[in-house]
């Protein structure tokens, strides 16, 4: 694999490892989205489940309370409780019509027509009244009282001791009924009179189950939803939408009310489903709604197949996107690259244009720089190369052996202290020191302070030549006094000032040479008084190029042949760090000024 990856092109090596570090962090982004999207999901399930609990429970409560108060109404219903009360319940019971006749039991009749889903209606007396039945769906309620003591939901009335109580009949007979036509939810209550104290009678009130699931099917969202309604001993009285049989054994199950007892939560997860509860206030009814994992996870599918789709629209749209970008890149590499295998081949003229400044472009200056300095050290070394056979050419022809001189020179000073002539015999040791100075044993590189005793040396003689005329100041800033420089670099412009500057002139001369350390390197200044020059005709010193300004110039004493070469191998010393510069006002003198650097510079 690394192997494979090292062969790769760069542009390819960048949509790889480009693709390498935004797949994980993309994958990471999609799993948190799906994270949040799922938690908010659960959020939004659970104050939907809330919502659709509340709302289920709300409809039932709303119709179960109109049950309640009608029985109520009767209950406390003062011709009614006449009749409960009553002592002589055989003379009573002779009137067929009792309870239409005596009780208001003609608007029990039209709330029956009116309430469609009521269905039957039952009073048993305690005090042998004929018991008040009433049922529209040819359903046949229980007889006598005798025969309702004999039930179970009887003796559950008596243990609420006038609370309401709540049952599911099916078609069949029962606690209820000889003869039930309809499954039924019956509300059943002890009467007591108003004092509380005494029983005086049993109710039951039926309503038509189809109406509970209605209202359950209305409020559910979905198909795999369910509905639950329990009573208050934890009995299922109806159910909506899907129930499974574990699920309806497990809110039957002493598990489920010992759940509501411990965390006495609206919701909580039992299996693979949501349960939401929520209790009647009066606590007699408790009302759950169920909704499968299911559903949640249908739409975090969905949500996450949205994510995987749009992860992979971002992968793939992020190819010709990473294959421009890689081109912008690689584009200007592929331009350095052929020309470096130009240039190996030998074509020295390359040079790649790139317009950025990025790593890239600073790369690429870099090489055309390169390129440039090795094509220049190339010219310039075959220059020096053809400049150093012309000085050894010069040399052998002008070859004088330099012990003849000075031997020659010794044998002269010495004649002239025998003779008594002190004067000639200090002019003959000062030209001899020149002559030493000069040579050099062939050196290229001196010292700051022997330029500057060579300087000495030649205008003591020159001083000899103008008697009286020349006078020279020359101040040296000892710290730069052991710099190397290059040899004869300040000797000619001297020079120059006393041959070309006062030679034809009857004027005192006066020339002062400094030489100081600067900031950044050290600078000499050749001052003088001389005639000057002009603009041209320093223009013409220092841009002789022909051959005939060149032979012109070595054919004068000084001039600008020697400033021409000295600026040519400061050029070659010191790569343009340093500064040549002339100042001459014809007629009131010249200053030349030479910065150069520090050996550690």
């Amino acid at each position: 694999m690394k192997r494979w990856i090292r062969n790769l092109e760069l542009k390819k090596k960048f949509i790889f490892y480009t693709y390498i570090v935004i797949t994980p962090v993309l994958l990471l982004i999609s799993g948190l989205i799906l994270e949040k999207n799922y938690e908010e999901m659960t959020l939004e399930q659970n104050a939907q489940g809330e919502n659709q609990v509340n709302n289920l429970a709300g409809s039932l409560e709303e119709l179960n309370q109109n049950m309640i108060e009608m029985s109520t109404y009767i209950g406390i219903n003062s011709d009614v409780n006449e009749i409960l009360n009553a002592p002589n319940a055989e003379e009573l019971n002779q009137n067929p019509q009792i309870w239409l006749d005596e009780a208001p039991m003609r608007f029990v009749q039209d709330i029956l027509a009116i309430k469609g889903y009521v269905k039957t209606w039952a009073i048993y007396p305690e005090n042998g009244v004929r018991p008040y039945l009433r049922c529209i769906d040819s359903s046949v309620s229980l007889p006598t009282i005798e025969a309702v003591r004999e039930t179970d939901a009887y003796q559950r009335a008596l243990t609420a001791r006038g609370k309401v109580c709540w049952a599911v009949v099916g078609k069949s007979y029962g606690d209820f009924y000889e003869a039930n036509r309809t499954e039924k939810m019956v509300l059943y209550r002890e009467v007591f009179d108003l004092s509380g104290n005494k029983r005086l009678g049993y109710m039951t009130i039926g309503a038509d189950i189809e109406k509970y699931r209605e209202i359950c099917e209305s409020v559910l969202d979905y198909r795999q939803d369910g509905a639950v309604l329990l009573n208050r001993q934890g009995e299922v009285l109806l159910t909506g939408g899907r129930i499974g049989d574990q699920t309806k054994a497990y809110l039957e199950g002493d598990g489920f009310g010992k759940h509501l007892q411990e965390d006495g939560t609206t919701y909580f997860h039992h299996g693979n489903q949501m349960i939401y509860v929520q209790r009647s206030d009066d606590n007699s009814f408790i009302t759950c709604t169920i909704i499968p994992d299911s559903a949640v996870n249908k739409q975090l599918l969905s949500v996450f197949g949205t994510a995987l789709a749009f992860l992979t629209v971002v992968l793939v749209g992020l190819f010709p996107v990473l294959s421009l970008i890689s081109n912008i890149v690689t584009k200007p590499l592929g331009m350095v690259e052929q020309a470096m295998k130009k240039f190996r081949g030998g074509d020295f003229s390359q040079q790649v244009e790139v317009d950025t400044q990025d790593e890239v472009g600073r790369m690429a200056e870099c090489f055309n720089q390169m390129v440039t300095d090795i094509r220049i050290l190339i010219e310039e070394n075959y220059v020096m190369q053809l400049k150093e056979k012309e000085s050894e050419l010069t040399a052998l022809q002008a070859q004088i052996n330099p012990h003849f001189l000075y031997n020659a020179l010794d044998t002269l000073y010495w004649q002239a202290v025998n003779g008594g002539n002190d004067e000639l015999a200090e002019n003959v040791l000062t030209l001899s020191n020149l002559f030493r100075l000069v040579l050099g044993k062939g050196k290229g590189v001196v010292c700051v302070s022997q330029e500057i005793e060579l300087i000495e040396e030649y205008l003591k003689i020159q001083k000899m030549r103008f008697t009286g005329r020349l006078t020279y100041e020359i101040d040296l800033d000892e710290r730069i006094a052991g710099e190397q420089i290059p040899k004869l670099i300040l000797q000619p412009f001297v020079e120059n000032a006393v041959v070309h500057g006062f030679e034809n002139s009857e004027a005192p001369c006066e020339i002062y040479v400094t030489a100081e350390q600067t900031e950044d390197g050290m600078e000499f200044v050749i001052r003088d008084t001389g005639i000057g020059m002009t603009d041209e005709q320093i223009r013409q010193i220092f841009q002789a190029e022909s051959a005939e300004d060149a032979e012109r110039y070595k054919g004068q004493r000084i001039g600008g042949y020697a400033m021409k070469n000295v600026r040519e191998r400061l050029e070659l010393r010191y790569r343009g760090r340093f500064k040549l510069l002339v100042d001459s006002v014809p007629g009131e003198g010249t200053k030349i000024t030479i910065r150069l650097p520090r050996d550690g510079q």
